[in-house]
């Protein structure tokens, strides 16, 4: 598989590509990892962290497990 498959295969429809979370073990939520001030309606910021409660957010947790795998190849 060529880095550009890879690539092709880590993309989600409607601009959700670039979305990045960490999951927290709560379902339906994850930490978003997106520096600064979230610019996503669906941020919940807490403290120092913010929480998606997008509603594709377990698209986006998939999406992101396989972007991080994609870096360690």
């Amino acid at each position: 598989m060529t880095k550009q498959d890879r690539k092709r295969k880590t993309r989600l429809p409607d601009g959700l590509e670039n979305c990045r979370v960490i999951e927290i073990g709560i379902a339906d939520f994850a930490q978003c990892v997106q520096q600064g001030q979230p610019l996503c309606f669906h941020a919940l910021p807490l403290g120092y962290v913010s929480l998606s409660m997008h509603p594709r957010v377990n698209e986006i947790i998939e999406n992101s497990k396989r972007a991080q795998e994609a870096v360690k190849i």
